[in-house]
């Protein structure tokens, strides 16, 4: 009660305390009992943890609502009710933090006297420390835990070489427990000393150094063997700094070397397979293609020798000409997307001996992935440059078939498949058949029905389906030409057509024999020995009997016998000595073979002059095919023989005319193939033996001008049209290449088939290459071009100077022959003599025929508008004295104006008028008639021109032969002529699209009808 009277001075004291004080009084339910209390006092302190400064005559559980929650209120009553004084400590909940309180409770007399300390902080760091004492301890299981599961190996060094720790691993390792080992040094662990010192030297480093140190050792385990390890050694500092022990682990990674050993070695043996592989293969990596590894067929295509030219190295630096070329950029794409590549014969063009090449490939680029996962491309290629080049070769070479077949004279057609479809026909083909272009792609059998059941149709299915070549002349073919059927002869050629060894097709060719066929049955009525002396014909006829012992001239006896008596000893009388063996060779063969005898020889005539013959025998066989006899004719072909060598030698004297021509000059045969080159093409391309064909000049041509080349020399080789062409050729002493123009000219016979090309090769390479001198050069090369075709014209008159020359030669020397001799020339050498100087004579007209003959074809002619009439009218004044001396007249209607050639068409008609002047009956005036006729012809307009005369006219029979070169009907003695006229006659008309045929009648005249369209197709022909 005093202490409340002397509230103040006690509140004065109280909120000087640093704790918190509550004074309390005791309130009481009905029981008795404590049910909270009153709050007498406050001091200062506890304002901290109430808002209500106004706390008199309020309940402490208002106060402190959340006394309630721990407890504090309990702990107050228990005091207030038994007097124990309580102390303890408890949380307590204020704006949702948590503080904890040491609180004391005493009770005084009524009064209950609180105090609290706020030990929060204490209690936090305790909670602090025992939370970091319970991590540590958790730490320290898991370390130890961790350490002592590991495959690992953990331990500590002290700085005297001893084991301080060392965990389960490295005790199994050892094969050894803690207690043996722990506190041991190297030696004592069972560390050789080589590796004792080592280690011992490395903790000294790492001691000093105060830095890790790495190493790889082998150790043997005392279960597993000997074991190979990847170990650290670590310096661990004391809180000085100070180095106090060094901390080792070590890893086995015996698996891990082994593998990489596993992989070194199949990484060593995929590169040795690359490096082996006959395949050309590299293998790069990265977008920049960095080559790694390559062979040498990789290496020989990239035109290099030693792999150190481009490992390492990007491949656009090793072929700097890739760049812009699809290839490398393919790689690239590859190595990004990791997606293969397959390509056939891509085109790459690669630098090969200095020159840019283009060459083909069949590629294959694939992503492959080594063990760490890195990523390269194998590339692997196969060259297939000549398989491409082939295949072209082959389309052209089939291209130009399809050609040679639409140009060919010859009725042609080409079958294909089983059905035997007409894949191709030429018109010539097509006028056999009598059937137009629709025919193409239907089966022969559907075009024909008719041949169903024949002997030719069995033989076409025996070609096809069996393989069997099949050629027979005069075959006998029921078929429908006309609108009825007929019987038609034919000349018949067969042949499979293969591919890949199969057959596929086959190829027909058929000749119109059927006219010679009929003539020559009704000749056949005669009996076999008269047929056989008519099959064999020729100047001398003889017999010899079946085993050749005997022989009896029948006609002409005496250029070989001076009797028709049997001769038996006819070898050694007729043959020559040193053709005698090959004489009885050929004849004993024949008569096992029962063969033809066909043999050039010489022969010893009755006057003992030796000449030379080609003999013909045919055998004579009964019913059983038993030689009965034999029919044979011998022709005289000593002048042939004498002229051949003569022309042997103009030839021999073209080669050295040729040589020291500055031009390159060449020869080539009909398809193309080139069989002589004068010394200047050996001194320019650095030949040093004769080498010819395609061989011999493709390889020397600028690769980037061969397909241009070989296309314009091949289309001229089959159209027959003159040749020219640019192009660089490579000099076989310093490797450039040059500019050459190119030109040639076709040589035809008779029959228009060109046997020759003479072509020039002349240097335009200033012309083509200096730009500064332009103008200078453009002049130079015109006249250049003039001089290549003067020397080429020049060439065709050289030669037939040449041939000319040893005629002229024969003629000097046979003229001064008969003038030294003069009065001591008998009656037989004088006319001997003048047989000499008539044959040359003809031989030099010859001569000149033979070239106005082969420059027929030689330049193309311009078309226009030709008026026939003025084109006699020009002739009659050209042969105005031969018409005078003769008395001949010419006769002609009002002749039409067509297209065509004027000079060409001049020519035509001078040299039939010319002919019916030449060949005028003695006596009779020469009278010549034209006349035209109109008509239509395949929806085309044309003229049919008869020219006829009164002269000597001719046997018909002999009517498509005077058309042939060298053809004379009439003894050279009688009329002059080279037999070429006529000949020129038919080129000319046929090069116009016409015909030309002649009839006759001997002593009545002749009569030629000229065919020609009224339009030409072309502006040249």
């Amino acid at each position: 009660m005093e202490l409340i009277h002397n509230l103040e001075l006690f509140q004065t004291v109280f909120n000087s305390v640093p704790n918190g004080i509550v004074v309390l009084k005791s309130l009481y339910n009905d029981e008795g009992r404590v049910k909270d209390f009153s709050i007498v006092l406050l001091n200062t302190y506890m304002f901290n943890w109430i808002e209500d400064s106004g706390y008199q005559d309020k309940n402490y559980s208002e106060i402190f609502p959340n006394v309630n929650r721990s407890d504090i209120f309990q702990k107050f009553i228990e005091t207030a009710e038994t007097g124990l004084t309580a102390s303890f400590e408890q949380w307590y909940e204020s704006d949702e933090t948590i503080h904890w309180f040491k609180f004391t409770s005493t009770k005084q007399g009524e009064l209950l006297v609180v105090t609290t300390e706020d030990i929060t902080e204490k209690r936090q760091a305790e909670i602090a420390l025992n939370n970091a004492l319970t991590a540590a301890e958790k730490q320290k299981r898991l370390y130890d835990s961790v350490i002592n599961n590991t495959p690992d190996l953990v331990y500590v060094f002290d700085l005297n070489y001893k084991f301080t720790y060392a965990n389960k691993a490295l005790l199994t390792m050892w094969g050894k427990s803690a207690e043996d080992s722990i506190g041991l040094g190297l030696r004592e662990n069972g560390y050789e000393e080589w590796h004792a010192l080592m280690h011992e030297r490395e903790i000294d480093f790492v001691a000093a150094e105060k830095r890790s140190i790495r190493g790889t050792v082998s150790f043997p385990h005392a279960e597993l063997g000997k074991r190979i390890y990847d170990y650290i050694f670590a310096p661990v500092f004391n809180e000085k700094g100070e180095v106090e022990a060094i901390a080792g682990t070590t890893r086995d990674i015996t698996e891990i070397k082994q593998a990489e050993e596993k992989r070194q070695q199949s990484e060593n043996r995929f590169r040795h397979m690359i490096e082996q592989s006959p395949i050309a293969m590299l293998l790069s990596r990265g977008e920049e293609v960095i080559i790694e590894t390559i062979n040498k067929p990789m290496l020989k295509f990239m035109n290099k020798t030693n792999p150190d030219e481009v490992l390492g190295k990007k491949m656009i630096d090793a072929l700097p000409e890739l760049l812009g070329q699809p290839a490398l950029q393919t790689v690239i794409n590859v190595q990004k997307t990791g997606v293969p590549f397959r390509g056939e014969e891509q085109p790459v063009d690669l630098v090969i001996d200095g020159i840019l090449e283009r060459r083909y490939f069949n590629f294959s680029y694939d992503c492959i992935k080594d063990s760490d996962g890195n990523s390269a491309v194998l590339h692997v290629a196969l060259d297939v440059t000549e398989q491409v080049l082939s295949r072209r070769k082959l389309e052209d070479s089939e291209s130009r078939l399809k050609s040679m077949i639409d140009q060919t004279p010859s009725p042609t057609l080409v079958l294909k498949g089983d059905d035997l479809v007409i894949e191709q026909i030429n018109k010539h083909m097509l006028e056999l058949i009598g059937r137009g272009y629709e025919i193409i792609g239907m089966p022969l059998i559907a075009v024909l029905p008719e041949l169903e059941g024949q002997y030719v149709w069995e033989q076409v299915k025996n070609v096809y389906f069996k393989g069997i070549p099949f050629d027979q002349s005069e075959v006998l073919v029921v078929h429908n030409r006309t609108g009825q059927l007929g019987k038609y002869y034919y000349n018949l050629a067969y042949r499979p057509l293969l591919e890949n060894g199969q057959i596929t097709g086959m190829i027909q060719v058929a000749i119109d024999v059927t006219q010679q066929v009929t003539a020559r049955q009704k000749m056949e009525e005669s009996e076999s020995r008269f047929r056989a002396l008519v099959n064999a014909a020729s100047n001398v006829v003889y017999q010899i009997d079946a085993d050749w012992k005997i022989m009896r001239s029948l006609d002409g006896g005496g250029s070989l016998s001076d009797s028709e008596e049997p001769v038996s000893k006819w070898l050694e009388h007729f043959i020559h000595q040193n053709d005698r063996e090959k004489v009885m060779n050929l004849i004993a063969k024949s008569i096992a073979e029962k063969s033809i005898f066909e043999l050039e020889h010489r022969t010893i005539a009755p006057d003992g002059t030796v000449g030379w013959t080609f003999s013909r025998v045919v055998p004579i066989l009964d019913d059983q095919n038993n030689i009965i006899e034999w029919f044979g004719a011998a022709s005289d072909i000593t002048s042939q023989k004498e002229l051949q060598q003569v022309i042997k030698e103009s030839e021999e004297k073209f080669r050295q005319l040729a040589d020291l021509v500055p031009q390159i000059i060449w020869t080539g045969n009909s398809d193309g193939y080139i069989d002589y080159y004068n010394r200047r093409w050996y001194e320019y391309t650095g030949f040093e033996v004769d080498e010819y064909g395609d061989l011999s000049w493709v390889p020397k041509i600028h690769p980037d001008d061969v397909t241009f080349v070989l296309e314009n020399w091949y289309q001229s080789v089959q159209s027959g049209n003159f040749y020219q062409t640019e192009f660089r050729l490579k000099n076989g002493n310093t490797g450039e290449y040059r500019w050459f123009l190119s030109k040639a000219v076709p040589i035809k016979e008779k029959t228009g088939v060109i046997s020759k090309w003479f072509g020039t090769c002349t240097d335009i390479h200033e012309q083509k290459t200096i730009t500064e001198k332009l103008e200078f050069l453009v002049a130079d090369r015109t006249k250049e071009l003039q001089r290549s075709n003067e020397d080429l014209q020049q060439f065709a008159h050289v030669a037939s100077h040449d041939l000319k020359e040893p005629v002229r030669k024969i003629k000097t020397f046979v003229g001064r022959l008969e003038d030294h001799l003069q009065d001591q020339l008998d009656e037989p050498a004088s006319k001997y003599i003048g047989r000499i100087n008539v044959a040359a004579e003809r031989m030099f007209n010859m001569i000149d025929g033979v070239l106005a003959y082969s420059k027929i074809n030689a330049d193309s002619q311009k078309t226009a508008l030709v008026d026939l009439n003025e084109v006699i009218k020009n002739i009659e004044t050209d042969l105005e004295v031969s018409l005078q001396r003769t008395g001949g007249k010419i006769y002609h209607d009002n002749l039409p104006v067509l297209e065509g050639a004027s000079v060409l068409l001049y020519q035509l008609f001078y040299n039939l008028i010319n002919n019916s002047i030449k060949f005028a009956k003695e006596g009779t005036p020469p009278e010549i008639k034209i006349s035209s006729e109109k008509i239509i012809k395949l929806d085309k307009n044309w003229v049919v021109i008869t020219l006829e005369d009164n002269g000597i006219g001719f046997d018909e029979s002999q009517a498509e032969r005077i058309f042939e070169t060298f053809t004379r009907l009439n003894s050279k003695d009688s009329y002059e002529g080279t037999g070429l006229g006529l000949s020129l006659c038919k080129k000319i008309a046929e090069r116009h699209g016409g015909t030309i045929s002649a009839d006759g009648t001997v002593g009545k005249g002749a009569v030629f009808v000229i065919t020609l369209p009224f339009e030409q197709n072309e502006n040249d022909i």
